[in-house]
């Protein structure tokens, strides 16, 4: 698990919100931002895939494995939002 001081950006939590929903064929609504990623279903390729979306969409390099370095939607959400205020 990865501590971070940073508050997760809306738009980065939104953004996972919709691509985990989408992996894990879920209702969005029923993902929280304090909702475990290990209770969610994601796969290993999910990571891989939800990762290039968010390099893609947010135009930053993440390593598919740091998703699992974070225990809720929140921690990963804010690690994102630390990387986008550093580059």
């Amino acid at each position: 698990m990865t501590t971070t001081l940073t508050s997760p950006s809306p738009e980065v939590v939104d953004f996972l919100t919709a691509g985990i929903a989408r992996f894990t064929r879920q209702d969005p609504a029923a993902i929280r931002a304090d909702s475990a990623l290990v209770d969610l279903g994601l796969q290993s390729i999910d990571a891989v895939l939800l990762s290039g979306e968010v390099e893609d969409h947010f135009g930053i390099e993440l390593d598919p494995a740091t998703i699992f370095e974070h225990d809720t939607l929140a921690s990963f959400a804010s690690d994102i939002t630390a990387r986008l205020k550093t580059r």
